[in-house]
């Protein structure tokens, strides 16, 4: 009999990082399919049940949500797992995609459940093959290093710890298991969904790739591994470049310059990470231009973004918050 591969990366994981699943109780996103389903049986496997919390979360994207949560939850009572669930009402902004936004409240809600819960970690059931697409796409769309690096092993974020400890597995043998097993597990339809790109990389490019390079998980896994070693040492040179140009209230636009568009570029994208704001490479380069520009004088300077505007102020530039606030991200 076959061993479950997600117990193999699992215990893998917990051996590399036996400071992270020490103490207190672990969340597992818990969809209901195959990926999380393998995942919690591995978890079981080492940990006694009243230790782990089952988070799931109801995006309310397709009439069988409902369904899908209530067949999760009797999952999880079947197996003595405490369940938690969170229903997400998605309100898309300008200019986002639907999985943008299902993905960044997907986190969001994990967060809060494994607080409400006293998790200091949640588990997520993201694969090899999950991993291959996230490259794939950011490949289409243009991206560099840190879009390349894809999808860490580790991370925080809403103030909460997530691990992915399945990276080295594929949706394949994951399946192939439970179903040797007898497991029953959800299947999304949205993962077939040609209007998702997501969805036609996996049905439709993977399989080409795997044709002509049938090692293409690990190499493609190798990319990220490279990009984000890169991306690692472009952040600790940005780090030490934003401490420089730093001052209460804003950002010495004369250092800011001083040092060139390309690192003043990762400098600003850096600072409005760390007030919760995310900014694409076009409209970053934009802003540095602005940035650039008040060296020959010009005094206007202003960027809006979804929950912010960032504005010159005299020798500073300036970040103001919406009166309604934005989420940490």
């Amino acid at each position: 009999m076959l061993p479950n591969p997600a117990l193999t990366a699992l215990r893998r994981f917990t051996a590399e990082h036996p400071e992270r699943v020490q103490h207190g109780p672990l969340g597992i996103a818990f969809s209901g399919g195959a990926d999380s389903t393998a995942l919690l049986h591995a978890a079981l496997a080492l940990w006694p049940s009243q230790r782990l919390r089952a988070l799931h979360v109801n995006h309310g994207l397709q009439h069988a949500a409902a369904g899908f949560a209530q067949r999760a939850a009797q999952a999880c009572a079947t197996l003595g797992v405490p369940f938690a669930q969170a229903d997400l009402q998605l309100a898309l902004q300008r200019g986002q995609s639907v999985e943008e936004q299902a993905r960044e409240g997907r986190y969001q809600a994990l967060a809060r459940l494994a607080q409400d819960q006293g998790c200091g970690l949640v588990l997520l059931g993201q694969h090899g093959d999950d991993q291959v697409e996230s490259v794939l796409l950011a490949l289409l769309r243009g991206a560099g290093p840190r879009g390349l690096a894809a999808m860490p092993e580790w991370m925080w974020r809403h103030g909460c710890a997530f691990a992915r400890p399945l990276l080295c597995c594929g949706a394949a043998e994951l399946r192939a298991w439970l179903d040797g097993q007898g497991i029953g597990y959800l299947i999304d339809p949205m993962n077939a969904d040609p209007a998702f790109r997501r969805s036609r990389i996996r049905h439709e490019l993977v399989p080409v790739l795997a044709q002509l390079e049938p090692a293409y998980r690990q190499t493609l896994s190798r990319t990220a591994a490279l990009c984000a070693a890169t991306e690692a040492q472009t952040q600790a040179r940005a780090a030490q470049r934003l401490r420089l140009c730093a001052r209460p209230g804003g950002l010495d636009l004369a250092t800011l310059r001083q040092l060139g568009a390309a690192a003043a570029s990762e400098v600003v994208r850096l600072w409005l990470r760390q007030h919760g704001q995310r900014l694409d490479r076009a409209r970053t380069d934009e802003l540095v231009r602005q940035v650039l520009r008040t060296a020959q004088g010009a005094q206007r300077l202003a960027l809006r973004l979804p929950c912010a505007t960032v504005r010159r102020e005299g020798a500073l530039l300036v970040l103001h918050r919406d009166a309604t606030g934005c989420e940490r991200a």
